[in-house]
């Protein structure tokens, strides 16, 4: 039996019991009012393998180093490990991004009372909670500046301070196990690769990796001089090893699996490594035993963003649904799992875990911190007005055949399509393919009788950005049916505006190519990521509460089928009583007078 396995049947299961309970007790949401030519950030030197073996040859790695703490300034030093000041509440705190009102922040939840917290609040983004190990501090990626950087929440004394300063973009940090320094990944230069730096700002960041292919994600190992990350360098997305001890042969691919895998996590103990991997569309977690390369170790379930529990027995994972999310809990012990909270107001988008009582350490230190509002949604299907008595609205300054949309949506779409242009800089929602469609009006051949263009509440974005690549789309497949994730370029490619796509796009027109196997999948993956500045719109309509429809059945075949354009607000309204809002029954219940004769023999 592993030894992985064998410490986590001796663990107190209490705690993935208590969670589930907890995190399904309440539902929180929230209210928040460079470029392709950029730069690495300066060096000393070319850091190539000697400086690098240079740069950790008086670090122990692999045990914390206690120091003295330093004092509560925004500039100052960083806490360093110290294990007498550590104050392990029984249960710790969950440390969640969730995206409400159009951004991400972090959100601290305390398992033994129940409290969530809004860590930090404002109109940017702050995402990748990585918490160091003695859970003293948080190293996170933030866009508040303009661009992504990385920054150091000192939980013990309620500071911030800023780490990167650069034209490019840092991102998914990750701490070594002294506490000293953390490797994050960087886009500089139109690539992704792996850096590290020291904390205290005393030596300049070191490149890691140097590959043409796109590494990402670092997870450092807590008892080996090793960097776990994900690489497409031989040609497919797979786990490797960056041994840092090393000169020669120093990176070692790990899976070497023709499915793609991402997010590696290393237990506590380092005994155990956790990570994603791709089969037949779905996203598993597999869990192996990282010093024997021949095991194939274990999947758990499903679900992205693995993060350990601080004592190892307990894996979380965020399970992502078309258009919702879940928290999940995967004990190490037997085959069983929970699913932490049910569908939440707000979208959970990252996790991590801290063994501290985040929200007491900051409440000393005299941070006041704000709870997350509630939402409810803004509409429900008992209110729904009938006999069409929500009129059509008409959208100014937008070209579409119908120009129109139902009374009930309009602002929403407005105050979609004005988001947009400050997000990407041009008007990306000013055409449409369509808008409100007349109930006599015909679809194109193969959609429904019940397409939500039908209720006003429903637009599809001008598919002509497709074929002028303006727009990428990600395939997504969900319960048997195939969604769409658009990212749209945004105007000014220096890295003020969105962010790398990390996902390869779907080519609907590669089924063109006279390629049998290509026509028969509906397309295929393009063969690279393209490089440049993104913007996600799926996520960004969700935030208004326009969601993505499916692909219909024919989508491989008939192209408008894939429907990748098309989103809705529905605001739990059933089709039906959508279009009671704007229509009387009689406009689109056709009753029948008589039998439908049965044809003769």
């Amino acid at each position: 039996m592993p030894r992985w396995l064998r410490k986590a049947k001796d663990r107190d299961w209490r705690l993935g019991l208590f969670l589930t309970v907890a995190l399904i007790a309440i539902g929180t949401g929230q209210n928040m009012n460079a470029g392709l030519a950029a730069k690495p950030p300066n060096r000393e030197a070319d850091f190539g393998s000697e400086s690098l073996e240079e740069a950790f040859s008086t670090a122990d790695l692999s045990t914390p180093t206690p120091t003295a703490t330093s004092t509560a300034s925004t500039s100052a030093s960083p806490t360093q490990e110290n294990p007498d000041q550590v104050a392990t509440p029984d249960l710790g705190t969950l440390i969640y991004v969730s995206r409400s009102g159009g951004y991400e922040h972090m959100v601290a939840f305390s398992c033994a009372n129940q409290q969530a917290r809004l860590l930090v609040s404002g109109p940017w983004h702050d995402r990748d909670p990585a918490v160091s190990p003695d859970g003293s501090r948080i190293a996170f990626s933030s866009h508040r500046d303009g661009n992504w950087e990385l920054y150091l929440l000192d939980v013990a004394h309620g500071s911030l301070r800023r780490l990167t300063n650069t034209d490019g973009l840092e991102r998914n940090p990750a701490w070594s196990p002294d506490g000293l320094w953390i490797t994050y990944e960087a886009y500089y230069e139109s690539n992704y690769d792996i850096w590290i730096m020291p904390i205290d700002a005393r030596q300049a960041p070191i490149q890691l990796t140097s590959d043409l292919a796109d590494d990402t994600s670092p997870a450092w190992d807590p008892i080996n001089r090793r960097i776990a990350f994900v690489s497409d360098r031989d040609g497919n997305p797979d786990i490797f090893f960056a041994h840092l001890d090393r000169a020669d042969e120093r990176f070692v691919n790990l899976t070497q699996s023709s499915q793609p895998e991402m997010d590696p996590a290393f237990s506590p103990d380092g005994s155990a490594l956790a990570y994603v991997t791709q089969q037949a569309d779905l996203d598993f977690i597999r869990v192996r035993d990282p010093a024997n390369l021949g095991s194939s170790g274990r999947v758990l379930g499903q679900g992205r963003s693995p993060t350990w529990t601080s004592d190892g027995s307990t894996l979380l994972a965020i399970l992502h649904a078309a258009n919702d999310s879940y928290l999940m809990l995967y004990p190490l012990e037997g085959n069983g799992s929970s699913v932490a909270g049910l569908p939440q107001p707000d979208r959970l988008m990252d996790i991590g875990w801290s063994s501290r009582d985040v929200i007491g350490d900051l409440t000393s230190a005299g941070i006041l911190l704000e709870a997350p509002d509630q939402d409810v949604g803004s509409h429900d299907a008992s209110d729904a007005a009938a006999n069409g008595s929500i009129p059509l609205v008409s959208i100014p300054g937008v070209s579409a055949p119908i120009p129109k949309l139902s009374e009930s949506v309009v602002t929403s779409f407005l105050e979609l399509r004005d988001r947009v242009v400050l997000e990407t800089g041009w008007d990306f929602l000013g055409t449409l393919d369509n808008a409100f469609v007349g109930v006599n009006d015909p679809m194109p051949p193969g959609y429904a009788n019940v397409d939500w263009l039908y209720t006003g509440r429903a637009f599809s974005f001008n598919s002509a950005a497709l074929h002028a690549r303006w727009v990428e789309i990600v395939r997504e497949d969900f319960g048997g049916l195939t969604y769409w994730r658009v990212f749209v370029l945004v105007s000014r490619q220096d890295g003020s505006l969105g962010e790398p796509m990390r996902s390869f796009p779907w080519d609907l027109e590669a089924r063109f190519n006279n390629h049998p196997a290509d026509y028969d999948g509906g397309g295929k993956d393009r063969s690279e990521i393209p490089s440049g500045y993104y913007v996600d719109f799926t996520e960004l309509a969700a935030d208004y509460g326009f969601e993505r429809q499916h692909a219909l059945h024919n989508w491989r075949t008939f192209f408008p089928g894939a429907r990748f354009n098309e989103y809705v607000r529905t605001d739990r309204l059933t089709w039906d009583e959508a279009m009671l809002e704007i229509y009387p029954p009689s406009a689109f219940v056709t009753p029948t007078p008589f039998r439908t004769p049965i044809p003769s023999r």
